[in-house]
């Protein structure tokens, strides 16, 4: 279940370059795991066909929380961690879409995977 929680974390991932940058201290894996938890569900069931609200809600709220490139970079290494205990059943094509389905415009059109290096996230 902890995996799970923290699978809807990389929805986030396509989020973490488009915030502004200002003086704050770095988010917390547990920040960005409860506001991603509701995405869970449409990560891992093919049978879910929609993010549905609280799942945007919750990437709206975390893609407003990362405000500088340290909590970009924080959000980035939570995302992916919740991403490998997950393993196999995550739908990273999915992930990928959350912000699209959800209406949530942001800046970031290249796809970060499993490969992507957090400390180069800006």
């Amino acid at each position: 279940m902890a995996g799970l929680m923290k699978l809807g974390c990389l929805v986030f991932v396509f989020v973490i370059a488009a915030g502004p940058i200002t003086a704050k201290t770095a988010l917390s894996c547990g920040e960005v795991n409860s506001n991603l938890k509701p995405c869970t569900g449409y990560l891992t069931n093919g049978g879910i066909t929609s993010p549905g609200p609280q799942c945007c809600n919750g990437v709206r709220k975390l893609n407003g929380m990362v405000l500088t490139t340290l909590d970009r970079r924080q959000a980035c290494r939570c995302i992916k961690n919740a991403a490998r205990n997950v393993g196999p059943g995550l739908n990273a094509d999915r992930a990928a879409g959350i912000p699209r389905r959800c209406g949530i415009k942001i800046p970031y059109s290249t796809q970060i995977r499993f490969t992507t290096k957090c400390n180069t996230v800006r």
